[in-house]
């Protein structure tokens, strides 16, 4: 049973090593600028680019030369003027596609891993409430608009409908309600003073 046991932990995390490995992308665990060690992170990216490499070859990306771009890339941040706290991939990417453009391939494939599977799990359980077997005919466009609507949307208590109302209204070809352009400035009216005898 141990041995059983200890086979199921190893096939579940198998791939812990490459999870924490990809704390190299984040500029938080980076050290200060004033104590750098040389070969920071070379041990992490060494472990992505082991993982990694089918799919780097795959899409031309050339792998051998990684680790020599990892080391321009460490002197190169740390000659920015700039915190490394506030600095952003994007940033580095605009700044140094054209002396690290393999390294750069590899941290946009580490930033596109979702933190966790929970948004997954959400969109999934959203998807059962919306889609019941009283709906089960609904399109794929239809159910994904929907779903959009119910997991991008504010807070009920938070929602403004009024821009909606008016989008509805101006969007149509013909006139809805005649009045209702007169009501809806009347509305707003009221609610400007209303908010100014606040102040």
């Amino acid at each position: 049973m141990l041995d059983w046991l200890v086979e199921s932990m190893t096939d579940r995390f198998q791939d812990a090593r490459v999870l924490c490995a990809t704390k190299l992308v984040s500029f938080t665990n980076w050290p200060e600028p004033g104590d750098p060690a040389a070969d920071f992170g070379d041990t992490e990216l060494e472990t992505l680019v082991d993982h990694f490499k089918p799919v780097l070859e795959t899409f031309g990306i050339h792998v051998e030369r990684i680790p020599d771009q990892w080391t321009v890339l460490k002197v190169l941040m740390y000659q920015e003027p700039q915190s490394l706290q506030k600095m952003s991939w994007f940033r580095v990417k605009r700044s140094h596609q054209h002396s690290c453009p393999d390294l750069l391939a590899l941290v946009d494939l580490v930033l596109s891993f979702p933190a966790s599977t929970a948004e997954c799990e959400t969109g999934f359980n959203t998807m059962k409430q919306v889609k019941t077997d009283w709906r089960s005919n609904l399109k794929s466009d239809t159910l994904s608009d929907l779903l959009m609507v119910q997991l991008s949307s504010p807070e009920i208590r938070e929602y403004d409908p009024i821009k909606a109302v008016m989008l509805w209204h101006q969007d149509s070809i013909r006139s809805r309600r005649p009045d209702f352009m007169d009501r809806a400035k009347r509305v707003i009216a009221v609610e400007s003073e209303e908010s100014d005898e606040e102040v």
